[in-house]
């Protein structure tokens, strides 16, 4: 029992001693909250009183207590008109960077999905001559502003001069006040040109990223497109050769057309799905309905085997039927065509990657 009544006074204690700790971490936190909360009432009424006082001396200098006063308070109205139309065109073209970037950025992502095989809809390609047109109408409206406003802080300045040789005194306040804004003047308008110089050459360096980007889009769309165009072609290949019975007539060299003659060996690169080597080509086209029915006639003809490659660079298809790793293998194999009519124009080609 004894022990028991020992073990809950030291709980009863504990939970005494966390309490008073607790309690004074809160007047703690409540006094440190109650300090911040004067210094911060204490900083806005400083700061307001020396706007109020930033204020009354602005109306003090400006006070039109002679003709210099005068003009200068109507050219520092100009001013601040204008400028609020010059700090808008600014934010136009801020604008036009910043679309520029999501375009550039559109662009990679919708690449970058294509490659991992994730379709996308593709945002449209804008007009290129209609962006730098609106792009040159805006800096020729931003470059006549502050072609202005230039103009208007110079008369500022001369006015100023004009009347610091008739009141000297350096505390004067209208003076001061007017020293310090043709200063802060002259400073947005360096910032402005700055801002106009430092967003023409990203938006010209965004287009140089978006032309390489359209490029690697198109490149794309030719590869998918080549790619489909390989399937169907094989598909019309092989219905050919399944569904084309040997001619029960002999057929002749003049049932055939040909197509292109070559001359010489030729030699083609950059052929997808083809082998590097020597190929003894019968026939080239350019017609898909050409290039089939000669198929067809060489399988008629017994040659079950002919085949035909592509030249996306020139759009003609090669027929053949046999290819060599070496050259002297491939000319023995022309020399020795023999008399099947489709045959009569047997070339060599010569392919490499």
């Amino acid at each position: 029992m004894a022990e028991e009544k020992r073990l809950q006074e030291e709980i009863a204690a504990s939970a005494l001693a966390e309490s008073e700790r607790l309690r004074k971490e809160e007047e703690a936190r409540l006094a440190e909250e109650n300090r911040l909360k004067q210094e911060q009432e204490a900083a806005a009424l400083a700061e307001a009183a020396r706007l109020k006082a930033e204020k009354e001396e602005a109306l003090k200098a400006i006070a039109p207590k002679d003709e210099a006063t005068k003009q200068m308070n109507d050219v520092a109205r100009s001013l601040h008109e204008s400028s609020k139309e010059q700090e808008e065109l600014i934010d136009k073209l801020k604008e036009k960077v910043a679309i520029k970037q999501q375009d550039l950025d559109d662009l990679i992502e919708e690449n970058n999905l294509s490659e991992q095989g994730i379709v996308k809809a593709p945002k449209a390609f804008k007009s290129i001559s209609a962006e730098n047109r609106e792009l040159e109408e805006l800096t020729n409206e931003i470059d006549n502003i502050v072609a202005a406003q230039n103009n208007k802080i110079r008369r500022l300045d001369r006015i100023y001069k004009e009347r610091l040789s008739e009141v000297s005194d350096p505390n004067d306040a209208t003076n001061k006040f007017y020293k310090r804004r043709i200063e802060e003047l002259k400073s947005q308008q360096v910032e402005v040109l700055q801002i106009r110089q430092g967003s023409i050459f990203k938006i010209q360096e965004l287009k140089e990223e978006i032309k390489e980007e359209r490029k690697r889009r198109i490149k794309r769309a030719l590869y998918d497109n080549d790619e489909e165009r390989y399937q169907k072609d094989r598909a019309a290949l092989n219905v050919i050769r399944q569904n084309t019975p040997v001619s029960s007539q002999p057929l002749t060299a003049d049932d055939f057309d040909y197509g292109e003659e070559l001359s010489n060996i030729q030699i083609v690169k950059g052929i997808k799905h083809v082998e590097e080597g020597y190929y003894l080509v019968v026939a080239v086209h350019t017609d898909t309905d050409k290039r089939d029915e000669f198929l067809r006639k060489a399988v008629a003809s017994g040659q079950k085997d002919i085949n035909f490659f592509f030249d996306v660079n020139t759009s003609k298809y090669y027929i053949y039927y046999e290819h060599y790793d070496g050259m002297s293998n491939a000319q023995n194999a022309l020399g020795s065509k023999g008399n099947k009519p489709f045959n009569s124009k047997m070339s060599i080609v010569k392919i490499e990657k």
